[in-house]
Parts: structure tokens; C-alpha cells; sequence
């Protein structure tokens, strides 16, 4: 025998997790120990029936509450209600339960799992929520049991039947999943996000670069944007964000493309893309080098291009883009040097002595180009993320003392020599690889491949890409421990999950659900028969036909093969002989009224078994249904005869 106290407890601490897991990567350390700590508590004191007062709990809940009040203000308000939420949650299971208690930890678990939206909608929180609403229906059942005798003990089987009745009602409810799928609207963004006010990246893209603002980053390898086209080697997969053309001897920023620069034909092998980039505040859209013609948003492609939007996306977007892998920008016009050859008026006097000399060295912008990236592989510089140059000169750091650095330090110093040695030069933004999912056939770019590097103007070829970082002694190295990360076969498929979750689910917003409308009531005008139907159609009708008819079979499945052969022989004995019965109605009192041979066999040979308790034999259930057969015939013959 199971104790229905038991099956509670189970269901009970089941949806906690479900609940708790999910918010974990957001939650204050505080939170993630006192969760655990009372989960196995209430567990121990369940079992040993000894845990502390009442009011030792409510204290708790209060001291805990006085804690979180104390972080709320205007920019954080999710986070201490969330922790808050899950110390609740965890005193609740800690405590005392009664068969209120057990309504109060359904809740605080629902509303826990529905927090983490504000985080993330991957399709982890559909199957979690999924789980719990499940698990919620078994344990309401349960629980009336348990409301009524709290001693109650039942079988296995007893148990059994007892579930199986509680998972009618979430399969009930599947129609409706699918018909609300189709008419709600669903949000581009977690539930409530502008609450989150995010907190500086660590790194990843950004629209100015400062050098020596920090000596050491971190990597965020959150996804930036998924990408489909085809597979390129890693040294194509330059994805052109931003182009910094001033620097004002900290920070390199974008301004005004000078007046009358106009690019010429760029030539080279053209790759076709489709972007899907994470929501995120940024204007700036993302395509390999060099972008020439982008679709599917309202996007500006500057002179430089440079790929934005009018403001920052209100929803998750998807766009196409033509790019041209090239390494080389042509100019038909020429350029304000002057402008791309400007110097803050305080320059590190050994840099500034280097570009002068590098300058005089060269013959003309190549020549130049050549001889400063001799010297770059001369001094032997290590790409790196840590103990990094800070202070008034960091590139000067960088370049003759430290030696260390990351893309920011080698780019940023390699355009201001180029310009001190009379090239000009800028800046591009944007990242540097990918890692190609070949389970989804699509490349995923996350924060931490930022990437910056430098584009000198060449007299007669126009703008040159060139990458400072590789000339790193170790670059070649951290390029592919890099990109290794997310090879692992696991990973591939839980990344493949959610852009198809966000491709199918999220993206499947208002303006595409009036599509669908629009385009089905045109379609509907052309029908002129049912046998003309779309074929799509059918894909969307027998699923919801099939689910709709499993809480029928179900129900049909709970009647015994005796009462459905008494319900048979009750509907043949009706029409043949005309008799009236009820619920109440008993077998014997049934035959006794009719008075016909058949209907005493079946009756005496049914009673005989059931009313002593036992199963019919097959040998039975052979003969009563061949009376049936029987009594039915008769009543054929009867009516063909009048």
C-alpha cells in the first residue's frame, strides 16, 4: 500500500525543482544556498515527523522579505522579487504542510517558473512549464484524497487509476494549446523586460572602442545572431558591424562619413545570407564582409557599409543580406584623406616617431602597410585577455612594453601609425568566426568573438582590409581553442532546439498571424469543393482531430469488457423486446419480465460469474456474445417479417 501523504510530498517537491532550476543562472548566491538547504530540510522532517515551531518559518519569511525590500529600487526590481519569490517557496517547503500549505508551494512553484520568462523564452521553459502543469494536475487530484483522509493508504493499481483519471485534464486541454498557439500574439522579448536594466558587457560588440579602459575582460559567450549561408573558411567570416573613423586619443568613435566619398563595384564571391540576431538595444545590423544589399528590414546601408536601423527593433528580426567576401573596398572618387589621416594633438612620442619613420621608409601606402607589419611580427606581441595595458598611454604600453593585448590594442595602434606614416586608416566593428551547426545549418556568433580591425586606403585599390590580431604570435592558437567550444555534439543540438523554437514559436508574432488569416480567407474564396482542400490543411486538422479524441478513448478504455457486453445485450433486449429500462434496473428482474430462453441464458450464465466475483472465461464471452448475436438476429427477422 502507498500513503497518498507520500504521493503528495513527491508531486510536491517535483514542481519546486521545476520551478527553481529554470531561474537559477539569475539568482543571488543567498538564493542558491538556502533553496537546497530547506529543500532536503523538509525533506529530512518529513520523514522523521520533527521540525522547528511555526512562528521560527514566519521569522524566516520575514527576515528574508526585510532583506530583499531593502535592494529594491527603480533599476532593480526584478531581480530581488524573483529571490524573494524562490526564498518563499523554499520556507514554504521547509515548514509545516497542510493541505493549504501544499496549494500555497503549487503556486509559488507556477509563479517561479514564470518569473524565469522575464529571463529567457527558450523552448526549456515550454517543456518545464509543461512538466509542472502535469505534475500540478496529478497532485490536485491527490490531494482531494488526501483533504479527506490524511491516513489514506491505497494499492498500486488504486493509485494507477487514480492518474490516470488526473491526466484526462491536461490532455483535455492540448485543443486548446494549439488554438490558442494560433490566435495570441506572443512577445519577441522575455515577458516584462524592460524591468531588466542590463548591466555592462564584459565584451562583445560596442559602438566605440577605448583601449586601457580596463585590464582584463571577460568572456560573455551569450549568442548574438545565428546566421544561414553557406559554409566559408573561418578567415571569410568577418561579420561587418560598425566603421570608427575618429579617434580622439582615448576613444575611437563613428562620425559623418565625409561628403562625396562613393564606393565603386566590389568584386568577389557572393554569399547570401539570413540573419535571425538576439534581441538586444543595438541599431547596427550584422552580415559578412562586404554587405551590398540587405532585405526584410527597414535598414540605411551607408557609404562605408555600414548596415542600421532607424531606431532599435521593437521585436526579434529576421533579414537577407548579399555580401561580397572581399578584402578589398574600391573608391570611385577618392577620399578626404585629410580626414582619415587626423591625429588627436597628443600621440605617444615613440609611436609617433615610428609612423614618421615607417612614413619615410615607404614608397608609397603599400609599401608602408608592408613594413608595419614587419614590425608587428618582429615584436613578438601576445593576443590576451588579461593583465592588459592601462593608464595614460596604453597603446604605448602595449606596443613597446607590455607586448599583451587583445584585437583592441593591435588595431587601434596599428591604425595610428598608419596614419602618423601618412596612410589613412579607420576602424570596423563587428565579429570574427563562427561556429557552424551542421545539425541546423546555420552558423552561431556569441559575444565573446567581437572583433575589432583596420581598413587602409591604398591610392588606386581603394580600402584594404587588414587584421593587426593575426600578426599575434599565439592568435593562430586562441583562434581555434576559440572556435572548438561549441563542437560538442550536445551543445549542437540544444542550440538547434531554439532556433528552431525562436524560428517556429517566438518569431510566429501578430503581423505573421494576420498573413495567415489574410491568406487563408483568399484561399477560402477560391474553394468550390471539401476534396479541394490544401493538403496543408490536413496536417494542421488530423493532429487536432486525433488529440481531441484521446480523452474519449480514454474513457472508453476505464469500462471492463463485462460492462460493455452488459451494454450491449441491454440495447439489443431494448429493441427486441420492447422494454423499458433504467439504472436501476437489475439482470434477473430484467429476464423474469421478458421471459425468453436467450435472456435467461445470458442472464444466469453473466450472474453466475460476475455476482460470484470472478472473470468471465473466454468460453463466456464466446457463448453471451453469441446470444447477443442471436437475440439481434431475431429481431432483424422480425422486423423484415412486418
Amino acid at each position: 500500500m502507498i500513503r497518498i501523504r507520500a504521493v503528495l510530498d513527491i508531486l510536491g517537491y517535483g514542481t519546486a525543482l521545476l520551478g527553481f532550476f529554470p531561474l537559477c543562472p539569475y539568482l543571488d548566491p543567498l538564493s542558491l544556498v538556502v533553496f537546497p538547504a530547506a529543500f532536503f530540510a523538509g525533506i529530512a522532517a518529513d520523514r522523521t515527523g520533527r521540525r522547528p515551531a511555526s512562528w521560527v518559518f514566519t521569522g524566516a519569511a520575514l527576515l528574508f522579505f526585510g532583506y530583499y525590500f531593502l535592494q529594491f529600487h527603480r533599476d532593480n526590481l526584478v531581480g530581488p522579487a524573483v529571490n524573494l519569490l524562490v526564498v518563499f517557496l523554499a520556507v514554504r517547503l521547509a515548514g509545516e504542510k497542510t493541505p493549504r500549505h501544499y496549494l500555497q508551494i503549487f503556486a509559488l512553484s507556477l509563479f517561479a517558473l514564470a518569473s524565469s520568462s522575464l529571463f529567457s523564452l527558450s523552448a526549456a521553459f515550454l517543456v518545464f512549464l509543461m512538466v509542472m502543469l502535469v505534475l500540478i494536475a496529478f497532485a490536485l487530484v491527490i490531494l482531494t484524497f488526501y483533504q479527506a483522509d490524511a491516513s489514506l493508504s491505497v494499492s498500486r493499481p488504486g493509485l494507477g487509476k487514480i492518474l490516470s483519471v488526473a491526466a484526462i485534464m491536461p490532455a483535455g486541454a492540448v485543443p486548446l494549446m494549439f488554438l490558442f498557439f494560433a490566435i495570441l500574439p506572443r512577445t519577441q522579448y522575455p515577458l516584462w523586460g524592460f524591468l531588466n536594466v542590463a548591466g555592462k558587457k564584459e565584451v562583445g560588440f560596442a559602438e566605440s572602442v577605448r583601449p586601457g579602459s580596463a585590464a582584463s575582460i571577460g568572456e560573455a559567450r551569450s549568442i548574438v545572431f545565428r546566421a544561414t549561408c553557406e559554409r566559408l573558411p573561418q578567415n571569410e567570416l568577418y561579420w561587418r558591424g560598425i566603421v570608427l573613423n575618429t579617434f580622439d586619443g582615448s576613444t575611437w568613435a563613428r562620425t559623418a562619413v565625409p561628403a562625396g566619398e562613393v564606393p565603386g563595384a566590389v568584386r568577389g564571391h557572393v554569399v547570401r545570407q539570413t540573419i535571425y540576431p538576439e534581441p538586444s538595444r543595438n541599431r547596427y545590423l550584422f552580415a559578412l564582409d562586404i554587405p551590398r544589399q540587405v532585405k526584410g528590414v527597414r535598414a540605411f546601408l551607408a557609404t562605408d557599409f555600414v548596415l542600421g536601423l532607424p531606431s532599435v527593433a521593437a521585436k526579434r528580426l529576421k533579414y537577407d543580406v548579399v555580401s561580397i567576401i572581399s578584402r578589398t573596398i574600391p573608391v570611385s572618387r577618392g577620399i578626404d584623406s585629410a580626414f582619415y589621416l587626423r591625429l588627436p594633438p597628443r600621440v605617444p612620442e615613440r609611436m609617433l616617431v615610428l609612423g614618421r619613420r615607417i612614413g619615410e621608409r615607404g614608397k608609397d601606402e603599400g609599401e608602408k602597410v608592408r613594413l608595419l607589419e614587419q614590425f608587428y611580427r618582429a615584436q613578438r606581441l601576445d593576443y590576451a585577455t588579461k593583465d592588459l595595458p592601462v593608464g595614460d598611454d596604453p597603446l604605448d604600453e602595449f606596443l613597446f612594453v607590455e607586448k599583451r593585448g587583445h584585437c583592441e590594442y593591435f588595431a587601434s595602434s596599428f591604425a595610428v601609425l598608419l596614419r602618423a606614416a601618412g596612410v589613412p586608416a579607420r576602424l570596423v566593428g563587428g565579429y570574427l568566426g563562427g561556429e557552424y551547426n551542421d545539425i541546423g545549418g546555420y552558423y552561431v556568433v556569441s559575444d565573446d568573438m567581437a572583433h575589432v580591425w583596420v581598413e587602409a586606403y591604398i591610392t588606386g585599390r581603394g580600402w584594404i582590409q587588414i587584421d593587426p590580431s593575426s600578426f599575434a604570435a599565439n592568435f593562430a592558437g586562441r583562434s581555434e581553442r576559440l572556435h572548438a567550444r561549441f563542437m560538442r555534439r550536445l551543445q549542437m543540438y540544444a542550440d538547434a532546439l531554439n532556433y528552431y523554437w525562436n524560428l517556429s514559436v517566438i518569431s510566429y508574432d501578430l503581423d505573421r498571424q494576420l498573413q495567415v488569416i489574410t491568406a487563408a480567407g483568399s484561399s477560402l474564396k477560391g474553394v468550390a469543393l471539401p476534396g479541394r482542400l490544401r493538403p496543408a490543411l490536413l496536417w494542421w486538422l488530423v493532429p487536432l482531430v486525433a488529440i481531441g479524441l484521446i480523452p474519449a478513448a480514454r474513457t472508453k478504455r476505464r469500462f471492463s469488457r463485462e460492462e460493455r457486453l452488459v451494454a450491449q445485450f441491454l440495447a439489443v433486449a431494448r429493441k427486441r423486446f420492447r422494454v423499458e429500462t433504467t439504472p436501476a434496473t437489475g439482470l434477473l428482474e430484467l429476464a423474469a419480465a421478458i421471459g425468453n430462453p436467450a435472456v435467461d441464458r445470458f442472464v444466469a450464465m453473466y450472474c453466475g460469474a460476475v455476482y460470484r466475483d470472478r472473470k468471465l472465461s473466454s468460453d463466456e464471452l464466446r457463448t453471451l456474445r453469441h446470444l447477443i448475436r442471436t437475440m439481434n438476429a431475431d429481431r432483424r427477422e422480425k422486423e423484415r417479417s412486418s
